[in-house]
């Protein structure tokens, strides 16, 4: 409470980024991570549904901020801050580039609707019947959100 530092707030050493260097170098020689090495490093394989691989390709596609078709290490650290010390609002920005699958800044309803479906298939371990219909639950979301209803 009061003017605490959280551990969000701790600068990274130098110590740490040499430490995510090498390992970004043992991982990616070249100095670039590509699509098919993030998917390796991820369990994304030929045995993998079309979803997951799609998933991945776009959470891929999230961090490649310059589009280059690659993750260089600079795109690597902003990743890793993002997901482990970053601001809420900046990782529900992430979180929406993810699923925006069409890249359009907008998601429409097929997004929503396969949003939906991960977080089933992630609630399906603690609860195997789903609470609610994929259709209702999309309607019931763009009626509270969809204000200009485009």
């Amino acid at each position: 409470m009061g003017q605490s530092q959280s551990s969000d707030d701790q600068e990274v050493t130098l110590q740490d980024m040499q430490e995510l260097y090498r390992k970004f170098a043992f991982e990616c020689p070249s100095g670039n991570l590509h699509l098919h090495e993030f998917k390796r490093i991820f369990g994304v394989n030929s045995s993998s549904t079309e979803e997951e691989a799609a998933y991945m390709e776009n959470v891929f596609r999230s961090f490649d901020t310059n589009q280059d078709n690659k993750i260089d290490f600079m795109e690597y650290v902003a990743a890793i801050h993002l997901v482990l010390r970053g601001k809420l609002e900046d990782k529900l920005r992430w979180s929406f580039k993810v699923y925006d699958r069409d890249g359009n800044g907008c998601l429409d309803r097929r997004e929503v609707k396969h949003v939906i479906k991960i977080i089933y298939r992630l609630k399906k371990h603690n609860n195997p019947t789903p609470q609610g219909n994929v259709e209702e639950i999309c309607d019931r979301i763009f009626e509270l959100v969809d204000v200009n209803k485009d």
